[in-house]
């Protein structure tokens, strides 16, 4: 079979769309930004209609100038996930689709959640009740606060399941986009009862549950004419996009990892089964491809914090330029009594320890680099204590970019770190996965070489962990 394969990777900030031809070369990329709506009380959300809206664009993009639609023949998403939206009868959304980092469900007491506590919840779903931004929890608070709106959908979707419905008229969401909802059972592989009830809704309003990679249907003519490829093009089911950028990043054995270095740093790990453990709560999933598992984790906002530190120091209150940052840090070798930066985090102050009148702007930038790959380092012992063993990070995002930066990680976490060679690595993955269902591509595939490879400088090994003690103490 012939033709291209496009992936849309559906983002929390933008929607990025790449086309891949029969060797796995990108022929063609676009996007587009993403619109959220932000308000009071810790509300995001995002208009279904501007969700669709955002793929059509951000598919044009990539595809119109070429004038490449007609030879696309297979699609599938890459998503955020954790945005849940509801529709009535008539599938018209009822309001807005709530995103992942809508914050409104922590203002609800454990009773809210039936008394149940960490461990029920961890035990079915790997994410714990302090996740309270997840579907679970957003449907939960909507039955206590909006119970009108619950009562009258009929059906919830997720950003997956939805735009794979405006593509096919057919819904579907894959194990690695359900698991992140804290309404799929894990190892049962199904829709939970208990937590749908918990929730107020029905199982069958929920989409049905489809491997990656399985055929949804033939996309829609309407929505063949608005993106503007082929009305034959088969859509595939695709998966989470930290999973779809594992595919991308060329992930295929046990030990490959992620290291998404954005506003959150997330490290996913691919295992070759669930990996369940109470002790290190990171949430396993069954990865898009490869017969894999995943374990995922999270630094929240600690890239953000970057960013963050980068204003304060500018008179301006415009964030100084990052290479500035950067320069200032490659100027200061790493030093066991330098100061240490903690992030904040959800929940938890950050703060900077041992700073004293010696230290100057160079010794700041370092640390607030440090901090973000000490962070990381916690993570990935995590991954170890739930017998996960990342042997290779495989950087993405935009962190990825500073050569410095991965150095640092690589010293900090002791092991080699691979600069992924195209920035667009989930909407890769995507086209990847829907070339090699529809036999586009074939299995052993190539993929862009890294761009950089940063072996850990074996002389730091015993400043970091000196600098890793001092830091745990300074979360704690």
């Amino acid at each position: 079979m012939g033709g291209l394969a496009l992936g849309i990777d559906v983002g929390s900030t933008s929607v990025k769309a790449v086309a891949v031809d029969a060797a796995g070369r990108v022929v063609a990329s676009g996007s587009a930004p993403t619109h959220v709506v932000a308000g009071p009380g810790g509300l995001v959300e995002q208009e279904a209609e501007a969700i669709w809206s955002e793929v059509v664009a951000a598919t044009q993009d990539a595809l119109a100038s070429a004038a490449l639609g007609p030879d696309v023949q297979a699609v599938a998403l890459s998503s955020q996930g954790g945005t849940v939206l509801l529709l009535d009868e008539a599938g018209h959304p009822l309001g807005n689709a709530v995103s992942w980092m809508d914050t409104r469900p922590a203002r609800l007491g454990d009773e809210a959640f039936g008394g149940r506590d960490d461990a029920f919840f961890y035990a079915k779903t790997g994410w714990r009740l302090q996740a309270r931004a997840l579907p679970l929890a957003q449907l939960v608070r909507l039955r206590a606060e909006e119970p009108e709106r619950l009562r009258r959908a009929r059906s919830v979707h997720f950003i997956d399941s939805y735009v794979v419905e405006r593509l096919t008229g057919a819904s579907a969401c894959d194990p690695s986009d359900a698991a992140i909802t804290m309404l799929y059972d894990v190892r049962g592989r199904r829709w939970d009862p208990e937590l749908t009830e918990l929730a107020g809704i029905a199982r069958e309003a929920l989409p049905p549950l489809v491997d990656s990679g399985a055929p949804v249907g033939t996309i829609r003519r309407e929505a063949a004419d608005e993106l503007g490829i082929s009305p034959q093009a088969t859509v595939f089911a695709g998966g989470h996009d930290q999973y779809c950028a594992a595919v991308g990043a060329a992930c295929r054995e046990a030990g490959d990892t992620i290291v998404s270095c954005g506003t959150a740093w997330v490290v996913l790990t691919m295992t070759a089964q669930a990996r369940f453990s109470d002790e290190a709560g990171l949430a396993p999933a069954q990865a898009v491809s490869g017969g894999l598992w995943g374990l995922l984790g999270s630094c929240s906002s600690v890239g953000g914090a970057v960013d963050w530190f980068r204003r304060c120091v500018s008179p301006t209150g415009e964030a100084i330029d990052f290479a500035a940052l950067e320069a200032a840090a490659a100027n200061v070798e790493p030093s066991p009594d330098g100061p240490v930066f903690v992030p904040p985090r959800p929940g938890a102050q950050g703060g900077l320890i041992d700073l004293t009148t010696n230290h100057g702007f160079g010794h700041l930038a370092r640390a607030v680099l440090e901090g973000v790959a000490l962070s990381a380092r916690g993570l990935l012992e995590r991954m170890q204590a739930a017998r996960a063993f990342p042997t290779v990070l495989k950087a993405v995002g935009g962190g990825a970019r500073s050569r410095l930066w991965m150095q640092i990680l690589a010293d900090v976490a002791g092991l080699p770190v691979e600069v992924a060679g195209m920035q667009e690595t989930a909407a890769f993955g995507a086209a990847v996965l829907a070339g090699q269902s529809a036999s586009i591509l074939p299995p052993d595939a190539g993929h862009p070489e890294p761009s950089a490879r940063l072996e850990p400088n074996a002389a730091f090994a015993d400043t970091y962990t000196q600098l890793y003690r001092r830091f745990q103490e300074g979360e704690t």
